[in-house]
C-alpha cells in the first residue's frame, strides 16, 4: 500500500465501509451550517473532498451555486449521478485539495468528514489551507469538520470485524503513531475468499495547531464546536469543527 493511501481508498468498497455517511447524515450537517453561516441567494459554495455528492445536493437545494471538487474518479461518478437524479445542476471537477484551481471566487468553502491532515508531510497540508484561503473571497467563510485529536486517542478500537452487504467480512485495524501524530487504519475485506487491503491515515493536529495553521493561511477562526449539535468544544467532543473567515 502506497503512501499516497487516499489515491487508492475512495472508490465503491469505500462507500460499502461507510454507509451511515448518507443523505441523513448530510443534512443534520447541512442544517448545522445554516444555524452558523448566513449567506445570500446564490452564493458561490465550494464542496472540497466533496466525495459522492451528499452535502453538494443538500446546498444545490438551498439556492447556491455549487461546485464539487474531489480527486477520485469513482466518487465523482456518484455525485454526477446523484445530482442528476436531484436535478441539481452542479459542476464536478476532479482535482487536488491543494491546488483549487480558483482565486477569490468562493463565499464559503465547506470540507466535510475529515478530509484534512492526509499528506504526510506538514507542509503539505497546510497548502491546503493556503488554497482555501486563494479560493475564497475576501471575508468568504469556510467549515473544517476534523477529528478531536484528544478523543480519537482516548477511544481508539484497536480492531473489529463485521459483515457488511454482497457477503463482505471487514476487518479493522487502528493504530497512532507518535511522532509525527497520526492515527492509521487498515482495511482488510474478504470477498469471495479473496483479500483486498486499504489503508487510511490523517495527522492528528490540535486545536492550537490547527489555529496557528490557519492563521498562517491568512484565515481567521471564529468558532468551533464539537458537534454537529453545536455543542462546545472540548477535549472530549467527538468532532472538531471549525469555522471561520478569510481575513
Amino acid at each position: 500500500m502506497s503512501e499516497n493511501w487516499y489515491e487508492e481508498w475512495f472508490g465503491e468498497d469505500y462507500k460499502l465501509v461507510y454507509p451511515h455517511r448518507n443523505e441523513a447524515e448530510a443534512h443534520e450537517q447541512i442544517e448545522f451550517l445554516k444555524r452558523h453561516i448566513q449567506l445570500h441567494e446564490g452564493a458561490k459554495v465550494l464542496d472540497l473532498c466533496c466525495g459522492c455528492g451528499r452535502h453538494a445536493v443538500e446546498l444545490k437545494a438551498l439556492g447556491y451555486s455549487v461546485v464539487g471538487l474531489d480527486l477520485s474518479e469513482e466518487l465523482l461518478e456518484m455525485a454526477c449521478s446523484r445530482a442528476s437524479e436531484c436535478n441539481a445542476d452542479i459542476e464536478f471537477i476532479r482535482c487536488d485539495m491543494r491546488e483549487i484551481p480558483y482565486d477569490n471566487h468562493f463565499d464559503l468553502i465547506v470540507n466535510f468528514f475529515t478530509s484534512f491532515g492526509y499528506f504526510a508531510d506538514d507542509a503539505e497540508n497546510q497548502k491546503v489551507l493556503t488554497s482555501i484561503a486563494k479560493a475564497l473571497k475576501p471575508g468568504g467563510k469556510f467549515l473544517i469538520d476534523y477529528i478531536n485529536p484528544d478523543n480519537v486517542a482516548a477511544n481508539l478500537v484497536e480492531r473489529d470485524e463485521k459483515d457488511i452487504s454482497g457477503g463482505i467480512h471487514v476487518i479493522q485495524e487502528r493504530w497512532i503513531d507518535a511522532s509525527p501524530r497520526r492515527v492509521n487504519k487498515k482495511i482488510t475485506l474478504v470477498r469471495d475468499g479473496k483479500e483486498f487491503h486499504y489503508r487510511e491515515s490523517v495527522r492528528m493536529y490540535s486545536h492550537e495547531e490547527m489555529v496557528d495553521m490557519l492563521s498562517a493561511a491568512g484565515l481567521k477562526l471564529t468558532a468551533t464546536y464539537g458537534d454537529f449539535a453545536s455543542s462546545e468544544y472540548t477535549r472530549n467532543s467527538p468532532r472538531m469543527v471549525l469555522i471561520g473567515e478569510r481575513e
